[in-house]
């Protein structure tokens, strides 16, 4: 198969013709990997591939849905055997001991490992530039980056490497890399997509694995495949009560729709962002939707203040863990300025702290739910900004401390780390472009439990806007 052919299918179209036989999954493995040669150089997206996994591919379909097909990871512990190294000199070498579940159920539906992509250091930065393995730089225009922490997962996705890699999401890093590459990104809801083994709340219930991808039908497929609790889970969601991929078959209904383009930081968007919100909100209208410029109110500045405080606690807690068991000390050789500040700031913490923080969770989510009782869905910006020049935002910088650390987060995650507080499902569709041709994600917000309702809408707009047509200078089939 050529790349042109292999990167004119999505992930389930390549999993029908792995079921006719049209294909096989080695050499689906090997359009991997001629992709990889031809764009990664340029990229930096592509840590390693595994040479037995590779290997290991069939000639005959493997089980449904997805019949054998390669896929790649985030460097995080997500499959025993594999390293696992979060981006840092800290975990250099570290292998992941056990599988994780969300892993396991997409290797069940036939899904298989073939390597890694890079990430920013423990998931904490915006940027994807960390220490071990350097900056990925975006498709779109390799002078700039690709957000993170799942910036890796995105710019492979968005040059045609594969048509869908696994990220995580504590913050906005699915939703802020799906942004700034022009790919989906989707932030299940709270307990859709199980912690187990490891957690049964990664991060304090802010934090989820997924998948990133170029359609929402692969999307969709990929929920139904990966969601599911598992005994001990402290989050356990009602199921569908039909599969995600035949849900989006429907459209919805006229929406009440919320619009908004005022961050609650007060950071300032860039004019191109706002406009794009604006013209999907004018679509939305065309559509049969009403549409009502709102979003919910709250004391910003005490979420914030929490925030920082759940993330201290719980990087603090982690990197202890993992040191302890590496044997290694922390301190600036080992870790980059901007996970040393946040460490730092977790180890003055005490138990009170983190219980208030909690505290303020627990009452913005019911502000938050309260109007998503109101509202169907809220729009905004996925980000503030489109993507940076390289190094704008570099982690490793001296003078940093807690709060220089969340002012850099500002322009990326105003506007979606909010919902990893609250548990809601929350998506980043590539619906705008800027004049110099960077791609603009606008997020789509639901109610708890209505990843439904956000796929379903997600698959009109596909439809409506076929942003799949568009391709990026650094991508597989500009190489022959």
């Amino acid at each position: 198969m050529k790349l042109t052919e292999y990167a004119a299918y999505d992930g389930v179209g390549l999993a029908e013709l792995l079921r006719n036989r049209e294909i096989t999954p080695r050499e689906l493995g090997n359009c991997i990997l001629s992709g990889i040669a031809a764009v990664n150089p340029q990229l930096n997206a592509v840590i390693e591939t595994y040479a037995d996994a590779i290997e290991g591919l069939g000639d005959v379909p493997g089980p449904a849905p997805f019949h054998g097909m390669p896929t790649l990871t985030k460097d995080f512990p997500i499959e025993a055997g594999r390293p696992g190294e979060f981006g840092s000199v800290l975990a250099k070498g570290f292998i992941c001991g056990d599988d994780h579940a969300f892993w396991v159920k997409m290797r069940s539906g036939g899904l298989a490992n073939i390597g890694r992509t890079t990430t920013s250091e423990f998931g904490i930065a915006a940027a994807t530039e960390s220490s071990l393995y350097g900056a990925t730089r975006n498709p779109w225009d390799t002078s700039r980056g690709v957000s993170g922490s799942s910036g890796g997962a995105a710019a492979a996705v968005a040059a045609g490497i594969v048509p869908f890699a696994q990220g995580a999401d504590g913050g906005g890093s699915i939703r802020t890399p799906a942004a700034f590459c022009g790919v989906v990104g989707l932030k299940p809801s709270r307990g859709r997509i199980s912690g187990a083994p490891e957690s049964n709340a990664p991060m304090l219930g802010l934090a989820i694995s997924f998948m990133l991808t170029r359609s929402i039908r692969d999307t969709a497929a990929l929920l139904d495949l990966g969601s599911g609790a598992l005994p001990g889970d402290s989050y356990e969601i009602v199921p569908p009560t039909t599969s995600y991929a035949q849900a989006i078959k429907t459209p919805p209904k006229a929406l009440r729709i919320a619009l908004c383009t005022t961050s609650w930081s007060g950071y300032p968007l860039d004019a191109e962002v706002k406009t794009a919100v604006l013209e999907v909100g004018k679509r939305l209208e065309q559509l049969g939707h009403k549409v009502v410029e709102a979003g919910p109110v709250f004391d910003y500045e005490r979420y914030l203040a929490a925030q920082k405080v759940i993330w201290a606690a719980s990087t603090a807690q982690s990197l202890d863990e993992l040191a302890g068991l590496l044997r290694r000390p922390i301190d600036e050789a080992s870790l980059q300025q901007t996970t040393l500040a946040v460490y730092r700031h977790g180890r003055t913490l005490d138990a009170a702290s983190l219980i208030a923080a909690l505290a303020v969770y627990d009452r913005i989510t019911r502000t938050v739910g309260e109007f998503l009782a109101v509202h169907d869905v809220l729009v905004t910006p996925t980000c503030a900004i489109s993507p940076e020049l390289l190094g704008t935002y570099d982690p490793d910088r001296p003078g940093r401390d807690i709060d220089t650390v969340f002012a850099d987060l500002a322009p990326k995650e105003t506007f979606s780390a909010l919902f990893n507080g609250t548990g809601s499902p929350a998506i980043s569709l590539p619906l705008g472009w800027t004049q110099n041709g960077l791609p603009i994600g606008v997020q789509f917000v639901a109610a708890f439990g209505r990843d439904d309702l956000l796929l379903r809408l997600g698959a009109v707009l596909e439809a409506d806007y076929a942003w799949h047509q568009r391709k990026p200078p650094t991508h597989i089939t500009r190489t022959a």
